[in-house]
């Protein structure tokens, strides 16, 4: 098996690679600065092109310095930030802060967090929508062609996909939403794809909870191709024409995650449908609050606002 090299054609007219390292740390900023930009360097140094932040993730500056530190050329490397929600009204501003903290020529790819917004000091609102987000997206493309090459969304479903392209004049590049075996979206990934736009998946292992990858038949894959549990699932969604954002501190796992056996079509099959059975079709990041149940809001959003199936988070 060698380094995953795989790439795709956005409809912006950009390659994004199919294997990216996500930097969420769990928690907002990094209380291991030094691990996590040599984390970085590693990876680029070992083969990765694509990196994932976020402005809420607090770490934009060290992701930055790795980038500049591990030697590889920027044009070799695709880039991807996100709009935090409480910067919907002020969109420009901040792209440019992230621009200061990445201190980096461009971004490659520049998603909106979320479609909620939140007002300046994380209280709910219901302005600015998120076609109305979308548009000031694209004004500051089009204010900024040569600093942001494409742009797209993230936590959308089919229905706030919907309202966003009734008034969109550039279609999202990419869409990264949760996807694991025990949420496949298999139904979005097709609407998606007949939109043409490309599902990027976070918690791509499902995170949180080992139901996955301590699976029996799982376990049987990883045996079978002499692999790990993980290196399977990831060929699954990769198999799929997903991108995958992995995150690992550890330099075995950080190779692990971007090396891949080819799956025998019937191992495809198997995975496809991982989460028919009872209760194995489900949420498993933990971004729910906000009832006495705790599953029922997402960021002052329902499920239903959301358009996500009404799972709940497996405790």
């Amino acid at each position: 098996m060698s380094v995953c090299v795989k790439k795709y054609l956005l409809n912006s007219g950009f390659y994004m690679p199919a294997v990216g390292l996500g930097t969420w740390q769990g928690q907002v900023g990094s209380t291991a600065t030094t691990e996590m930009r040599d984390t970085i360097i590693y990876a680029l140094q070992k083969g990765y092109r694509h990196i994932d932040t976020a402005a809420v993730y607090g770490v934009e500056e060290i992701v930055g310095d790795a980038i500049r530190m591990s030697g590889v050329p920027r044009s070799e490397i695709f880039l991807v930030t996100k709009l935090h929600s409480t910067h919907h009204a002020h969109v420009e501003e901040a792209f440019l802060e992230s621009m200061k903290r990445l201190n980096c020529e461009y971004i490659d790819l520049y998603l909106m967090h979320w479609p909620q917004a939140l007002t300046l000091d994380g209280k709910h609102t219901k302005t600015p929508t998120p076609p109305e987000t979308w548009l000031s997206m694209e004004a500051l493309k089009t204010k900024y062609p040569d600093l942001v090459r494409s742009l797209g969304v993230s936590n959308f479903s089919e229905k706030t996909l919907d309202e966003l392209l009734k008034v969109a004049t550039i279609v999202p590049a990419t869409n990264q939403v949760e996807v694991h075996p025990m949420l496949p979206q298999h139904d979005l990934v097709k609407y998606m794809n007949e939109k043409g736009i490309v599902t990027t998946c976070y918690s791509p292992l499902g995170q949180y909870v080992p139901a996955i990858l301590k699976n029996p038949h799982v376990l049987e894959l990883a045996e079978k191709y002499n692999v790990t549990a993980a290196q399977v699932v990831l060929a699954w969604e990769v198999s799929r024409d997903l991108v995958v954002i992995p995150k690992s501190t550890n330099r075995e796992r950080i190779m692990q995650n971007i090396t891949y056996p080819e799956l025998a079509p019937e191992d495809i099959a198997f995975l496809n449908d991982f989460y028919s059975p009872p209760g194995m079709h489900r949420r498993l990041a933990q971004i729910n609050g906000g009832t006495p149940t705790g599953h029922d809001i997402v960021m002052g959003w329902t499920y239903e606002e959301l358009g996500w199936e009404p799972f709940t988070v497996e405790e």
